[in-house]
């Protein structure tokens, strides 16, 4: 088949981390669809990343991103995209080739923090709860973008403002671990792949540093129990990522409705294609389990010295 893989990092252009995340995560995942025998693509504002076929873009905006995915020849794809972008992109994809990430619907309600924390509430899905700005009770608190990735724009504070200000929310702050799952949605069959390890400096404002993959816990059975409650219940598909918090429970933080920068340590670890079992997940059946041997601690510093296959190239 033809693969279209589509980072919007590399695509527009983005730079610092950005790319260098972006780029680590293209660049895994066009090799493994390649190592398959099928035919990759990827839009980029330049860089080539050493496998499949670059295709430069006409232009660097959001417009020009969404244009090329309605456009594209290929018979499947993949978009990485912002959180609060994603959707958008995902329903132009679907107009030229079949998406194998979550649908556009599934990828709105997990961007938008209070939508999905509320969806996973009404499931019994165990999370980090929104603070009522009416009685919010003893903090501390944090608060963060209601829709962005992850950590950006986190703030912990002791006491809440009068008024949370729009695009913002508010949450109990829950003392634990920071873990990720990592994991291949097929309906109601979902497949952890390793629980990560995640680096997080509180003092630097809850910046993301880098993961340890496969993290060995003895709370694994009731860390993937909610993991995948969480997954189903927002009916991811493909690859997705479910960050927690484990305290005195697991907590599910955050939903990413795509691809991670955790591939890079699953890739090293796990003796599996990924492009196989996302692939498995829209057009087949996922297997019961995967082989995991070892362990791989990465650093985002790391990432940008390694380069990871990056090259000013045209593709």
């Amino acid at each position: 088949m033809k693969i279209l893989i589509a980072e919007y990092a590399i695509a527009t252009g983005l730079p610092g981390t950005f790319q260098v995340e972006g780029g680590a995560m293209l660049s895994i995942l066009a090799g493994s669809f390649v190592r398959l025998g099928h035919d990759v693509i990827y839009p980029t504002a330049g860089p080539a990343i050493g496998a499949g076929r670059g295709v430069v873009l006409g232009g660097r905006s959001d417009d020009d991103f969404g244009k090329f995915l309605a456009g594209t020849q290929a018979d499947a794809g993949l978009v990485i995209a912002p959180d609060e972008l994603l959707p958008g992109f995902l329903e132009f994809l679907e107009e030229s080739a079949i998406n194998l990430g979550s649908s556009p619907k599934a990828a709105l309600l997990s961007a938008d923090k209070l939508a999905c924390t509320r969806r996973l509430q009404e499931e019994g899905v165990p999370v980090v709860e929104i603070a009522d700005p009416y009685d919010p009770g003893d903090g501390p608190f944090v608060l963060k973008p209601r829709f962005g990735c992850a950590s950006e724009g986190l703030e912990l504070v002791d006491k809440l403002p009068e008024e949370v200000g729009d695009g913002l929310i508010a949450t109990k702050y829950r003392e634990g671990e920071p873990l990720s799952v990592s994991l291949i949605a097929a309906g109601d069959r979902v497949l952890p792949l390793t629980i990560n390890k995640q680096l997080i400096s509180v003092e630097a404002g809850f910046e993301y540093q880098g993961g340890i993959v496969p993290y060995h816990t003895d709370r694994e059975e009731e860390i993937l129990r909610v993991a995948k409650a969480a997954a189903r219940a927002l009916e991811l598909r493909g690859y997705a990522g479910i960050d927690l918090v484990v305290g005195d429970l697991p907590r599910v933080v955050d939903v990413n409705p795509r691809p991670t920068t955790s591939i890079v340590g699953i890739s090293k670890v796990m003796r599996k294609e990924l492009a196989d079992l996302i692939l498995r997940a829209r057009f087949a059946t996922l297997p019961e389990g995967v082989t995991v041997e070892g362990v791989c601690e990465f650093r985002k510093g790391e990432l940008e010295l390694q380069g990871n296959g990056l090259s000013s190239g045209r593709g």
